[in-house]
């Protein structure tokens, strides 16, 4: 399938509306939400000119449909809790880093004379506490 087949499939499925997921298929092509089932633009449907994104994914019974859409959800809930392990790490390693530089400015703060750096250090002081609080909600 070329390009412009696998784009104009992309394409009608954002026209009725299906969400494009931040997840892609084995074969690269972007994950859609289309009435509650996550759908590949490229394998989940027919491969005919003509064919709209809503006709039905050819080639596979009701039974190895089931199967593959429950292989495909057991993947994508791997996928999504490896990448939810990623962010709690990730949003920890930030809150450290956060913390370390807080503490630096808040320690450099009291020496400052020059009130030009002393602004410049309260406006980072201010960010870096929004974005920590950012991370606390």
């Amino acid at each position: 399938m070329d390009e412009d087949e696998v784009l104009g499939k992309i394409t009608r499925l954002l026209e009725q509306g299906c969400t494009m997921l931040a997840t892609h298929h084995d074969c690269g092509a972007p994950l859609f939400r289309r009435q509650g089932e996550v759908v590949c633009p490229v394998c989940s449907f027919a491969d005919e000119p003509n064919s709209s994104a809503g006709a039905q994914p050819s080639g596979l019974s009701g039974v190895e449909l089931d199967e593959k859409s429950n292989l495909d959800r057991a993947h994508l809930q791997e996928r999504g809790d490896d990448l939810d392990e990623e962010l709690r790490a990730a949003i920890g390693n930030l809150r450290a880093s956060l913390l370390h530089r807080l503490r630096e400015l808040t320690a450099v703060l009291e020496d400052e004379q020059d009130l030009d750096k002393l602004k410049k250090q309260l406006d980072c002081l201010e960010g870096l506490l929004r974005v920590f609080r950012s991370l606390q909600g």
